[in-house]
């Protein structure tokens, strides 16, 4: 018994100071930082984080080129080969010093490499078995399909992996081969005790004493099933070893700073559609090129880097807020080198104001009378009015919007489009409201037959994240190069530019048109009216965008003489912005304006003295509500009577209902993160709080009959675990199941009663 005690005892110990292990020991004692990329990682590729936004999603359904196959796969699979190098470049810059025995070996970084694999090799395994189960049960890939699929990854990254090692193995030297030292190779062989190179001696080092940083060693993989006992270092001259050490930072730096060449020139050339790699794959992309900044950084300034990198973010940080440094993003079209338009002091209700919303009114009035001229009255001498409200929520609400539209239409025979007068939301939806808003024109002038092809709900439902992700990784993190000439004007292009650029590349650039283009067709009553509200980040205002003078939308009429006086909530863009060619906006600069998430794209700077910067119109107003109510208003009276009855059509992504969330035990990071997490949480249920207010409110004053349908994608039939995350990429899967959600119960009762009350 005690024999095999001793064999299990001596194995455990080999075991711990088995190179692998102590490695492994090592990430989680020293380098915790470089644990922070694999933890994000595992967390996408196992689902625990960003499914909200659909984060998991690219990497478990890969796009590319407009497909999810072996291609696809194998970009990802080469994008993970790369961050996997980087990674251990990174590990053996900053822990080499700690084994000196690799000074010994043939191929140091090699070696190192090769023991460095357990968390490589894991991250792998992980996603090869989760890809497998979502391919499987979440979509309608065959097995084959799959294990082809789960090839091209692994070739992808083997690779990437192999042509590294290739490189490494040319340039990796040890330290007989740096310094011509000429001994045998077998670790029990009698220490050397003096060596002579190049007319130098160096003196034999003590072995018993070894510095606080060296970490032991017993056994290491020589190749990936070859164990060998790892050679005594201390009899040589630590300036020897420590040599050998910088030598291969040197090459490592050097291939750090040839991938980041390489990136950058993919980011010169993202044009061509090949270079165009799946979302995912930019992840790893950008993971890669901060690994080996970082690695490059502590390679040239070692114990200097952490002060001097906090000196450079610092100025870098000051620097950025110049023109020159940091490059603001635009809006194309508008124009940026004349005189920005100043912002006065106090925008209050004036006289001038007056005349000005007197004129619009007008306006506003005779297009209303065209409208009513060409609108369906179906068996009543007065048409219906609808006021189309759509949603946020990324690609999802941009599909919703136009599969629901298109089911909606044909069922009331082609009236409900002829009948809208007003389309507002935000986001998504108002990407979907657009394009359909077009096709609709297009099918009224001849220029198509069928509205409800499948075709158009297959356009708006490619990716969009993609070029943004990839824009991100190689350019917008670093230096924004580039310049682009759109109209008149030049402008730097950015995420900002990939995105419109691939919208309308997917609707056939049917989009690509200036605000203006717009303005006479609303005016003839051709196509509804749209108005786009994005948030202005400095004061919380809105941005209404709309080619028609409204004035009347952007005041906030007080009596005469009375002490309050309240403040104007919206800005009209138009007019505020006319100097600087506000007419030559681009629509799709428009609809991005609307639909700017944080972070997934850049916040759009316009030309004012001070400069507003403007996102997402969710964040004031999701539905679109506040601006058809403020429409309803203004012109109640003519509304009422010349209306059969107003109907407020929303489309939006979620069902109204309670969710109170409680937690019988709470940990402290829940109670520190639940005052402001549940605040946003809840930002789009209060809105709708506030919404059904202004309903209730608007049913007191109008004198006209008031309607509410609602079209929800997960209305409370749909199953909870069908929710379908909010981005600008869908997997076939999600695609699927949003255009059969217009079947759902409460969805067909919803077009039925539309149905009704347009026949009346």
């Amino acid at each position: 018994m005690q024999p095999v005690m001793a064999k299990i005892k001596e194995f455990l110990k080999r075991g711990e100071f088995f190179f692998p292990i102590r490695l492994l020991m090592v990430h989680f004692k020293y380098n915790i930082l470089l644990l922070v990329f694999w933890v994000v990682l595992f967390a996408y590729v196992l689902r625990l984080w960003g499914n909200d936004f659909g984060v998991p999603l690219l990497f478990l359904d890969p796009e590319y080129l407009g497909k999810v196959d072996f291609f696809s796969y194998l970009m990802l699979g080469a994008s993970c080969g790369a961050f996997i190098m980087a990674f251990q470049i990174a590990s053996y810059i900053v822990n080499s010093h700690r084994f000196p025995f690799l000074a010994s070996v043939s191929k140091p970084f090699v070696k190192y490499t090769i023991n460095n694999f357990i968390i490589p090799v894991s991250f792998i395994c992980t996603f090869l078995i989760c890809n497998f189960q979502f391919q499987d049960k979440y979509e309608t890939t065959t097995r084959t399909d799959i294990f082809l699929n789960s090839c091209g990854f692994v070739i992808g990254a083997g690779f990437f992996f192999l042509l590294s090692l290739t490189y490494f193995f040319s340039v990796s030297k040890d330290i007989f081969h740096l310094f011509g030292i000429d001994i045998l190779r077998k670790t029990d062989r009698k220490r050397v005790q003096k060596i002579q190179l190049k007319e130098n001696v160096w003196q034999r080092i003590s072995v018993s004493k070894k510095p606080a940083s060296v970490i032991h060693v017993e056994t290491y993989l020589t190749n990936p099933i070859r164990i060998a006992r790892a050679r005594e270092t201390a009899h040589y001259n630590p300036e020897i070893i420590n040599q050998v050490f910088r030598q291969n930072h040197l090459a490592a730096a050097i291939f750090e700073i040839a991938v980041v060449i390489v990136m950058v020139l993919l980011g010169l050339f993202r044009d061509v559609p090949f270079f165009q790699i799946p979302a995912a794959a930019s992840i790893f992309v950008s993971f890669t090129m901060l690994l080996m900044l970082a690695s490059a950084f502590h390679t040239w300034l070692k114990e200097w880097s952490i002060p001097i990198f906090i000196v450079l973010y610092l100025t870098i940080n000051w620097l950025s807020g110049y023109e020159f440094f940091g490059k603001r993003n635009q809006a194309f079209g508008l124009d940026y080198s004349t005189e920005a338009a100043v912002i006065p002091d106090s925008m209050l209700f004036d006289r001038q104001r007056k005349i000005q919303i007197t004129r619009d009114t007008r306006k506003g009035l005779e297009s209303l009378e065209r409208w009513k001229k060409r609108a369906w009255k179906g068996d009543n001498q007065k048409p219906t009015m609808i006021f189309l409200n759509v949603s946020g929520g990324g690609l999802k609400s941009a599909l919703w919007t136009v599969s629901a539209l298109q089911a909606a239409d044909s069922a009331s025979q082609g009236h409900l489009l002829k009948n809208t007068r007003l389309i507002t939301g935000s986001s998504g939806g108002m990407i979907g409201a657009a394009y359909m808003r077009e096709l609709y024109l297009r099918k009224t002038s001849g220029m198509i037959d069928n509205l409800y092809d499948s075709t158009y709900t297959e356009r708006i439902s490619r990716d969009l994240l993609n070029a943004v992700g990839f824009s991100l990784a190689v350019s917008d993190v670093f230096l924004r190069l580039q310049r682009v000439k759109i109209g008149k004007h030049s402008y730097t292009r950015d995420r900002g530019y990939e995105f419109e650029k691939a919208l309308n590349t997917n609707t056939g650039f049917i989009l690509d048109k200036s605000l203006s283009a717009y303005k006479m067709p609303e005016e003839a009553a051709l196509t509804p009216m749209m108005i786009f509200s994005p948030t202005v980040i400095n004061d919380g205002r809105r941005i209404l965008i709309s080619p028609q003078p409204i004035s009347y939308l952007t005041s906030t009429p007080v009596k005469t003489g009375t002490i309050l006086r309240s403040l104007p909530e919206d800005i009209e863009f138009s007019r505020f912005f006319r100097d600087q060619d506000a007419d030559q906006l681009r629509f799709t600069s428009a609809i991005r304006m609307s639909a700017t998430f944080p972070y997934i794209l850049p916040s759009v700077s316009l030309p004012s003295n001070p400069i507003m910067d403007v996102m997402d119109a969710g964040f004031r107003d999701n539905y679109g509500l506040r601006t058809s109510i403020r429409y309803l208003y203004h012109f109640r009276k003519w509304i009422a009577a010349n209306t059969d009855r107003v109907i407020f059509l929303q489309i939006r992504e979620n069902h109204k209902a309670y969710d109170l969330k409680t937690h019988e035990k709470s940990t402290i990071s829940e109670l520190l993160m639940s005052p402001l997490g549940n605040v946003y949480e809840n930002m789009f249920r209060i809105q709708d709080y506030q919404n059904d207010q202004l309903l209730m409110y608007a049913d007191s004053w109008f004198d006209g009959k008031l309607e509410f349908v609602e079209l929800d994608l997960n209305p409370p039939s749909h199953p909870s675990d069908e929710i379908i995350s909010m981005n600008f990429h869908l997997t076939s899967l999600e695609k699927k199941r949003i255009r059969q959600a217009i079947k759902l119960p409460e969805n067909k009762s919803a077009i039925l009663a539309l149905q009704k009350f347009l026949q009346n």
